[in-house]
C-alpha cells in the first residue's frame, strides 16, 4: 500500500495533501490530476490527449470463477468490493490484498486512449479495480457527453453520482463505445471512479468528454495552470 500517515478516514496516500478541518481532515488532490481544456475545432481527430488517463488505482480484488454464477458474470459488476465504492479518493484504507497506485497510461499505437489493466495487474482474470481521478475544469462544463468504453463491465461516479453503467455482457473493450448525455462537471475540482471488472482475457477501459455540440475536451495531465 502507499506510504502515508493515519486520519479518521484511514491511511494516506503521500501524494495528497491535507488540511486540517473540525478534527477530521479535508484533502486537497494533488495525485491523479488533469486539467480540461477546449479544443478549437469540433473536427478535431480525436486523439491521446483527449482521453483521461492519469488514475489513481486501487486493486486488484480478485474473486473466483463461480462467485457470480459462471458465465458472463453480470452480478460483479454491482458487487461493492469496498464500503461507498462512489466515493473513493484515495484515502482509505487499502483492503489486504490490494493497493493504491498512481499511473499515467501511455499512449497503445493500437488503441487510443486505452488504460490497460491487463497489463498494470499482471493479466489476471476474475477481478475487479477502481479508478480515481480528479478533473479540473477552469469553467465548468455543462450537457456534456461522456464516451466510455469497457472489457469487460463498467460503473463510472462523478463527484459521489453514479452516470454510468454497463454489464450486459462480456465483450472487447473499445473507445466510445456507450455514450452518457447531459453530464456536469463544476468549476474546479471533480472527482471521477471508475470500477472496472474484468471475467476472462483483456482487461481495459476508456473515457473521454465532450461538449455538448460533440466538440472533444483536452485533457492534461498534472495539476491545473497557474
Amino acid at each position: 500500500m502507499a506510504s502515508g500517515r493515519k486520519t479518521c478516514m484511514g491511511m494516506v496516500p503521500a501524494a495528497v495533501a491535507a488540511i486540517a478541518l473540525t478534527g477530521c481532515v479535508r484533502f486537497t488532490p494533488t495525485a491523479a490530476v488533469s486539467q480540461l481544456s477546449m479544443p478549437a475545432d469540433r473536427a478535431e481527430t480525436v486523439a491521446q490527449k483527449h482521453f483521461v488517463t492519469n488514475w489513481l488505482l486501487l486493486g486488484p480484488f480478485m474473486f473466483e470463477e463461480g462467485d457470480f454464477g459462471g458465465g458472463h458474470q453480470q452480478p460483479a459488476a454491482d458487487q461493492a468490493f469496498v464500503p461507498r465504492e462512489g466515493g473513493l479518493n484515495g484515502t482509505q484504507e487499502a483492503p489486504e490484498g490490494t493497493a493504491w497506485a498512481e499511473s499515467r497510461f501511455e499512449a497503445d499505437p493500437n488503441y487510443t486512449g486505452r488504460v490497460n489493466l491487463n497489463r498494470f495487474y499482471k493479466r489476471v482474470d476474475h477481478a475487479a479495480a477502481y479508478a480515481v481521478c480528479w478533473l479540473y475544469s477552469p469553467d465548468g462544463l455543462r450537457g456534456a457527453r461522456l464516451l466510455v468504453g469497457s472489457d469487460d463491465y463498467i460503473k463510472v461516479w462523478i463527484n459521489g453520482k453514479l452516470v454510468h453503467t454497463y454489464k450486459e455482457e462480456r465483450r472487447a473493450g473499445d473507445a466510445d463505445q456507450d455514450t452518457v448525455e447531459g453530464v456536469t462537471l463544476k468549476k474546479g475540482y471533480n472527482r471521477v471512479v471508475v470500477k472496472c471488472v474484468d471475467v476472462v482475457l483483456s482487461w481495459d477501459f476508456y473515457l473521454r468528454l465532450t461538449d455538448a455540440d460533440g466538440r472533444p475536451v483536452a485533457v492534461t495531465p498534472g495539476p491545473p495552470a497557474e
